[in-house]
């Protein structure tokens, strides 16, 4: 009976590990979007309202999601500071921070973290240029995401079925 109930604990938890994995997959996702969402915000404000990149870390820090919005009014009370710190190096670090326990890929974060670096001193169109580029990246780690997504799943979900009988084969 002792037994019995170890196989189902220990099966129960390889599953649990496989679901959790899914779901962080699913998270990824969606954090993807929200970024997506993100660049388009920025691009937006930059071509229709004219705004500078300080002005739109306010806007963002009001309208994004959680943990974003806490890092874009950070970023921009950095700004309003005025302590020559540099929008790009202050962009990095605080998104950086906000994005540590994301289950984004490094190149993934990266899209959003050189944003600054790419818009430079130029004028608004080039700026959107740029941000479309980006916007371009985020669009293609989406698709690539979504359509490797059930597969991984199956297979994630598969491998940690399969690894506790194994398990459990080798305990008996």
């Amino acid at each position: 009976m002792l037994k019995l109930a170890g196989m189902i604990l220990l099966m129960t938890g390889c599953v649990g590990f496989g679901i959790n994995k899914v779901s962080e997959e699913k998270r990824r996702i969606r954090e993807l979007r929200e970024i997506k969402r993100m660049v388009l915000r920025v691009r937006s404000e930059i071509v229709y309202g004219k705004r500078t990149l300080p002005e739109i870390c306010l806007l963002l820090g009001q309208y994004a999601k959680e943990p974003y919005s806490q890092a874009f009014s950070r970023i921009f009370q950095r700004m309003e500071k005025n302590d020559g710190s540099v929008l790009p190096d202050v962009w990095k670090e605080e998104l950086g921070l906000c994005m540590k326990g994301l289950p984004l890929k490094e190149e993934e974060k990266e899209v959003i973290l050189s944003l600054p670096d790419r818009s430079g001193i130029m004028d608004e169109n080039g700026q959107a240029d740029n941000t479309g580029q980006s916007l371009d990246m985020i669009d293609e780690r989406i698709r690539r995401a979504e359509s490797e997504f059930e597969g991984k799943s199956r297979v994630i979900l598969s491998i940690s079925v399969m690894s506790g009988f194994f398990i459990i084969i080798l305990l008996l």
